[in-house]
């Protein structure tokens, strides 16, 4: 299946993610990606036996932790692009996420329209289940004048401004939701390490990207998306 515009407009409308990103994941990648040259892999010959050529999807997410993971969780439950054969690359192995009765200093701020999203994907009452803190009242001054500017709930028909969730839960809340859709198209990779890829120039008879991994396996897809 040919991706198209639509799914683009899909990721940056429900993601926010720069149209830069998915048309050329020019995020932030390894050393090993960053040094590994184009000629390599420029030229792919999936019936040559010393290529491990792992298959075709239709996307391939760079980067497992709450974007990439909430994007495939997005797209296993969408209902025009379930269909889509998708992988994701995690570069961590496979693990339980213990959430510590301790509060952790690593976590986010996440905005209405976030936990909109996270709602309508069924992601946030696991957030609920765990912990998280609403923000009901915010300043911001600047430092050098008198100037002052403040949010409060009761200006959001008493609804919060914001809330601060620790990135573990909210990690552990994406990945429950992630696994439990069972979606066969959605295939996750752990202990996957990207070492270079190529994307299309136009110019070849292939419009797909080209992936490959540490270990030497190789994947193509139609459209490459870094959530780093």
């Amino acid at each position: 299946m040919l991706i198209n515009s639509h799914v683009k407009r899909f990721l940056v409308s429900q993601f926010k993610l720069n149209s830069k990103l998915i048309t050329t994941s020019r995020a932030r990648t390894t050393a090993a990606a960053q040094t590994t040259s184009s000629e390599d892999i420029k030229h792919l010959d999936t019936t040559d036996p010393s290529v491990n050529y792992k298959g075709n999807y239709d996307i391939i997410i760079a980067g497992g932790g709450m974007v990439g993971c909430t994007l495939a969780c997005a797209l296993a439950k969408h209902k025009l692009l379930s269909n889509l054969k998708v992988l994701l690359l995690e570069s961590s192995p496979s693990k339980k996420t213990e959430i510590s009765q301790e509060y952790s200093n690593r976590v986010v701020a996440l905005n209405q329209n976030t936990k909109s999203l996270m709602q309508s994907l069924n992601i946030w009452k696991h957030v609920e289940k765990i912990r998280l803190q609403p923000v009901r009242y915010m300043q911001v001054w600047d430092a050098s004048s008198d100037a002052m500017i403040s949010f409060s709930s009761a200006e959001l028909l008493d609804d919060d401004v914001a809330y601060i969730v620790e990135n573990d839960v909210l990690l552990h809340a994406v990945n429950t939701e992630l696994h439990a859709t069972h979606n066969d198209n959605v295939n996750i990779l752990y202990n996957a390490k990207i070492a270079g890829y190529q994307l299309p120039t136009g110019t070849e008879k292939s419009n797909k990207s080209i992936v490959k991994m540490a270990n030497g396996d190789t994947y193509t897809c139609q459209l490459l998306v870094s959530t780093h």
